[in-house]
């Protein structure tokens, strides 16, 4: 191969593991959940070993003598050499952990997993000593503690606070590693670093909203490491009996899987070359994602080409890497070679820079209390997307086979940490104890330990009747979490989907009354002076181009459209996009003046750029729901991708709200089976006669063009969407200016101002105003509240993110989003930027529950 010796046939091997030469912890410490009720961590281990967890108060100082909280657990062997355990440390009885204090964590590793209740005793292996973290404990200080002025001397994290307005969090989705651009994630560290000595200012916690591992759009080169590496940790291989023998061998190829995911197991990705099948590559995955232990040092990833692409490297003479460039001119049946082969260094080189900054990941995920929600990559793309793909899939043992794989992964190496109760003691935990027990199992495909993965993680049989089918006693996936100031509710819009129309239509993303009570009605309302957090991986509000514009236009032009683009928007089924929110924001009990009302953001990722939108909501008759009058706003902050951005999220970018209104209106009616409700509008200008829809069936819904009036009859409800830009007027950039390093500094707008100048960047972000108002760069969501009396309450969205060739990030895009509730009475007028002052109320304003004035 060129200069360095390799030739034709001969291939340098991947270094394989050295098990014995690997640190005990091979993934973590990662901290979970956290409540006032205890404290979860998550490791990954070579070994099976037995661990205590102590928390302490305070940053700094001594440790006092006994822990605020201490827990012991023993690891689960998903393999020969891979042990996995979520532990809780629990306060004492009666005891709390208390809100907004910085607290630290040690743990503890035994060989001796006898009496699993014990604790460890003191002066057993912890983090810091030689071959635990890293084969040496002080270079295992510094892959996990941060250095400065207050920094803690052990990992730490912050309870959430008591008042919303010192709430301060992170958001994110959709990490591939072979992603362009730099990882948005490793902003978390840069942000850490600056202020994990300043405990008023430190995040308290990052939110994960989908696609945190990608299982179908893999590259080569990282199934290559995560088969051989996943199948030395599990110690065994595990094949599909049920594949015919000759596609069976495609298992071993990576880059040549995609005819077998297509017509073997009915997949819809057309990025599967490389897919993900077998558990020891799932759970690889999670190791290469979550630590840089299982990366092989000082290998050049690129000259494994001749591995996944023999005849290629043939036609072009087994080239050298380095020597790249000078291939430009080749004959006319090379050329195709040649963009294999550039492609596959251009992959190589984006897990390059994504290993480089695993470090800074790993430490972030070892201070920052991290919750999570499943999209569809974590199994594969276009994941239950139709009844025909489920049907599909769901027809061959294989097929089955591989959704258990991912699925009882995604279970180990993500959900645990969300719900610990879901795998621990009494009847609560049954369904994950199964799970893990079977996993334990010397074979997990062997039919009584597969029964039971499938039945515990839900693995349907099919569908009927438009809804999917599964064996009873599937772990919950949906979860919600109080804390002093604010909740959670994680909706799961992935497994409990219902198919209202035909085969191959766009779902119903949540349906039924049973999925309402489980994921919303069991999480009480908190009132409008605490905060809810709906995290929903697909964005419950979209933007408005490609959902209400393109998307649809691209349903009626191919009909098996989702096998070429996926649309399952929560707009894309207009009952179901209504029913949620009458559901979600009438949940409040009335008011003294009769009236329901309620704050919530929600959190969504999946769409590959950033963006804010806000919707404010009235009804006297909401649909699929009592009579009675709702008041509600719903936030939309959306925070993609970490590592994806590509050539069209950066043309949104540029684009932004160019050719849409900064508002829009839906006006609702629900319409009696049988009858008919006619709605007239105002008709365009210069014309008498008004503009009639009759509506035929429940929801009617009417979107009148911005600035014309309803002339009746008067909605049930209505939804007005705002489109916001960013905040902070433009600074003055100043000569010769410098890239700050850390933010938040002392004048962060000046400071902002000063890197895009720097940048070279300042005609494009202060001028222009690229990113302004979408964000398709790789990128991170912080989010904080102004949170003053009554309707004097904001929400701040500020997106953290780099010009093209800068390594550092900044807060460059901010959002403010107000929040009111509302009187009783009054109108619904945009207030978003770019609604001029003067212009018209939406239409259907003043027939709005308590409104003042007729239906014109």
């Amino acid at each position: 191969m060129g200069d360095t010796g390799v030739s034709g046939g001969s291939v340098p091997a991947l270094p394989p593991l050295n098990i014995e030469k690997l640190p005990l912890v091979l993934a973590g410490p990662m901290v979970r959940r956290v409540d006032d009720t205890g404290v979860t961590v998550f490791f990954a281990l070579k070994a099976a070993r037995k661990v205590t967890l102590e928390v302490y108060p305070g940053g700094s100082g001594p440790l006092p003598p006994e822990p605020a909280a201490r827990g012991t657990a023993v690891t689960a062997r998903i393999g020969e050499h891979l042990h996995v355990v979520a532990v809780t440390a629990r306060p004492a009885p009666g005891g709390a952990l208390a809100p907004g204090t910085v607290h630290r964590y040690t743990a503890r590793f035994s060989a001796d997993t006898t009496a699993p209740d014990t604790p460890v005793p003191a002066g057993a292996p912890g983090l810091f000593d030689d071959g635990v973290v890293h084969a040496q404990g002080a270079e295992a200080r510094r892959r996990l503690l941060y250095t400065g002025t207050g920094a803690p001397d052990l990992p730490s994290f912050v309870t959430p606070p008591d008042h919303p307005s010192k709430l301060r969090f992170f958001h994110a989705s959709c990490r591939k590693p072979h992603g362009e651009g730099l990882d948005a994630l490793a902003v978390l560290d840069q942000v850490l670093r600056t202020d994990v000595g300043r405990p008023a200012h430190r995040p308290q916690q990052l939110f994960l909203t989908g696609d945190q591992i990608y299982a179908d759009d893999v590259a080569e080169v990282l199934l290559h490491m995560c088969t051989q590496y996943g199948r030395a940790l599990l110690g065994r291989d595990e094949t599909f009996p049920t594949l015919p023998h000759e596609h069976r061998l495609l298992l071993m190829k990576p880059g040549k899987r995609q005819q077998l995911t297509v017509e073997d197991f009915h997949l819809t990705s057309d990025e599967g070359q490389s897919h993900l099948l077998t558990l020891a590559e799932f759970c690889a995955m999670y190791l290469m994602v979550w630590s840089d232990t299982l990366w092989p040092d000082g290998f050049d990833l690129r000259l494994l080409f001749p591995e996944f692409y023999d005849y290629e490297d043939m036609v072009l003479d087994h080239p050298h890497p380095d020597q790249a460039d000078k291939l430009w001119f080749v004959h006319s049946f090379r050329r195709k070679a040649l963009g294999t082969y550039r492609g596959f260094l251009g992959r190589c080189g984006h897990l390059k820079d994504f290993r480089r900054t695993l470090p800074k990941v790993r430490r972030a995920l070892a201070n920052t209390a991290t919750y999570m929600m499943f999209d569809d990559h974590e199994v594969t793309d276009d994941w239950y997307i139709a009844s025909s793909w489920v049907d599909g899939v769901c027809s061959t043992d294989h097929g089955r086979r591989f959704l258990a794989n991912g699925i009882a992964a995604y279970a180990v190496f993500q959900h645990w940490g969300n719900i610990p109760a879901a795998f621990g003691p009494g009847p609560e935990g049954e369904a994950g104890r199964d799970l893990l027990t079977a996993l334990a199992q010397p074979d997990h495909t062997a039919a009584g330990p597969a029964a039971v993965i499938a039945r515990r993680t839900g693995v349907p049989s099919g569908t009927h009747s438009g809804r999917i089918m599964r064996a009873d006693g599937s772990l919950p996936w949906h979860y919600s979490v109080d804390w002093p100031a604010h909740q959670l509710v994680a909706v799961d819009t992935r497994t409990q989907r219902v198919f209202r129309g035909g085969p191959k239509d766009s779902p119903a993303l949540i349906w039924s009354d049973p999925a309402y009570a489980a994921m919303l009605e069991s999480a009480p309302d908190r009132g409008t002076e605490k905060v809810t957090v709906v995290l929903s991986p697909c964005p419950v509000l979209g933007y408005p181009l490609l959902e209400e514009i393109a998307q649809p236009a691209i349903k009626k032009v191919i009909p098996t459209g989702y096998l070429w683009k996926d649309v399952e928007a929560w707009s894309h089924d207009e009952a179901a996009f209504h029913k949620f929110l009458a559901r979600l924001l009438g949940q409040a009990p009335p008011g003294p003046d009769g009236v329901r009302r309620r704050r919530v953001i929600s959190l969504g990722g999946d769409v590959h750029y950033g963006f804010a939108v806000r919707m404010r909501y009235g009804a006297t008759h909401a649909y699929h729901a009592p009579e009675g009058k709702v008041r509600g706003v719903l936030a939309q902050l959306t925070a993609s991708s970490l590592k994806n951005e590509a050539g069209g999220t950066k043309f949104l970018q540029g684009l932004g709200y160019a050719f849409t209104s900064p508002w829009a209106t839906h006006l609702g009616w629900n319409v009696p089976h049988g009858e008919r409700i006619a709605v007239d509008v105002e008709g365009p200008p210069g014309s008498p006669d008004p503009v009639r829809t009759v509506l035929t069936e429940s929801p009617g819904i009417v979107r009148p063009p911005r600035g014309r009036r309803l002339l009746g009859p008067a909605p049930h409800w209505e939804c007005l969407f705002e489109y916001f830009e960013h905040h902070d007027p433009a600074a003055t950039s100043r000569p010769n200016a410098t890239i700050p390093v850390d933010f938040p500094p002392d004048d962060p707008r000046q400071a902002v101002a000063d890197y895009a100048a720097a940048s070279g960047n300042h005609f494009n972000y202060l001028v222009k105003g690229t990113g302004r108002a979408i964000v398709g760069h790789n990128n991170i969501g912080e989010v904080t509240f102004t949170w003053g009396a009554d309707d004097d309450k904001s929400v701040i969205q500020t997106l953290w993110w780099r010009f093209d060739g800068q390594e550092t990030a900044a807060p460059l895009s901010r959002f403010v989003l107000p929040l009111p509730v509302g009187p009783a009475t009054g109108t619904l007028a945009p207030d978003a930027p770019g609604a001029a002052p003067d212009s018209a109320p939406p239409a259907g304003a003043e027939s709005l529950p308590g409104h003042e004035g007729t239906p014109r």
